[in-house]
């Protein structure tokens, strides 16, 4: 993040049940991170649950790979595909 120059100053926590009632998307990277979220849904959540990697305008792939293993090449191909992915739904929820 430090050489996108994007300020991070963010704690990670688990999905709640409150989320669901907060948001209107919640979005996960792969099929695993999707099953574990409906798993926290409750019945009466309002939130959309699905992948991010859906909205990739170049359809490279509907999942988004951890990168945390590999280098930081890696890193910037996750970057890249999830700046596609957010921009691709932002224009399409205007």
């Amino acid at each position: 993040m430090k050489t996108k120059h994007i300020d991070m100053k963010h704690t990670a926590r688990q999905i709640t049940k409150d989320d669901f009632k907060k948001f209107d998307f919640i979005f996960g990277m792969d099929e695993d991170n999707i099953r574990n979220i409906n798993h926290v849904k409750p019945k009466d959540g309002k939130a959309k649950v699905g992948l991010l990697g859906l909205y990739d305008p170049e359809k490279q792939s509907s999942i988004i790979e951890d990168p945390y293993y590999g280098d930081e090449s890696d890193f910037e191909v996750v970057f890249q595909q999830c700046m596609r992915c957010c921009r691709a739904f932002l224009e399409e929820q205007s």
